[in-house]
């Protein structure tokens, strides 16, 4: 079987409650990790923010590369 390096691109759109537009940007950036939020009720209560909902808009593998043995 061969080995394949794979560059894989996700984005994603983010609902999230925040005290503040640089809040939000950071905590998505922060907590979002493979269409999960990835925070703590604790971090959440902590910093006054709330993930709503992560919708994914793009998944692309745009690059494959054989790895040679």
């Amino acid at each position: 079987m061969n080995k394949f390096t794979v560059y894989l691109s996700r984005e994603y759109i983010v609902q999230i409650e925040a005290d503040n537009e640089d809040d939000a940007r950071n905590f998505t950036e922060l907590y979002v990790s493979g269409g999960f939020d990835d925070s703590s009720e604790a971090t959440r209560k902590q910093d006054n923010f709330q993930i709503r909902h992560i919708k994914p808009t793009l998944n692309e593998a745009f690059y494959v590369e054989k790895i040679k043995s």
